[in-house]
């Protein structure tokens, strides 16, 4: 059986994935991405277990492999149907690449609209719309994605146009380094979402 995880809140199907294969603590897992190579994952499903302990794979993006690869991994899971194969993505699948895997049992993880909304809110003068917009969203959910979308928009901005003074630019961006850095560190002495919000409403004020 196929079981397979993907969607743009990658954050959220972080979870579910580690969640679900929680259930497998028993079992040997093979945790597997692009960079392995190919003949591991084909050994690992078609050699015996060690100990005689369930088998389970878990693939990392899949559909980042090359295409023959790809094929090669469909015809390998297609011949071992006794193992359960878990396959993650940190994207929206197409209809095309599900069918790929028929019969897989799926779990789709749509981002929230307004995360996108409230990003692209971050522009000059624009304080008032991007407030109302910040708190509506949930931020216990979505704090770490929109801290990386928001350091991932102004360091394009700061290597091509920007509607923002340069020096502005640059000094927020290091200030959402920075901020991430004492969150994860635990030194940080207010609020993750206060801070954030002071950051960039000194930005677009």
């Amino acid at each position: 059986m196929v079981f397979l995880f993907h969607g743009d809140d990658i954050f959220a199907s972080r979870h579910a994935v580690n969640d679900f294969l929680a259930q497998y603590s028993h079992h040997e897992i093979l945790r597997a991405d692009k960079d392995t190579n190919f003949q591991t994952i084909n050994f690992f499903l078609s050699g015996q277990s060690l100990f005689s302990l369930g088998k389970v794979l878990f693939l990392s993006n899949p559909f980042s492999l090359p295409k023959s690869n790809q094929e090669k991994l469909i015809k390998s899971i297609a011949a071992n149907p006794e193992i359960p194969v878990v396959l993650w993505q940190d994207k929206k699948l197409t209809s095309a690449q599900i069918k790929l895997f028929p019969q897989s049992q799926i779990r789709h993880f749509p981002l929230d609209n307004l995360l996108f909304r409230c990003l692209n809110a971050i522009k000059p003068k624009n304080l008032p719309q991007f407030l109302h917009l910040y708190q509506q969203l949930d931020l216990d959910r979505y704090y770490d994605l929109f801290l990386y979308l928001t350091k991932t928009q102004l360091r394009r901005q700061l290597l091509s146009y920007s509607r923002f003074p340069p020096q502005l630019l640059k000094s927020s961006y290091l200030r959402l380094i920075e901020l991430d850095y004492l969150t994860k560190t635990g030194q940080l002495t207010i609020s993750k979402h206060t801070a954030l919000l002071h950051i960039i409403s000194l930005l677009i004020k």
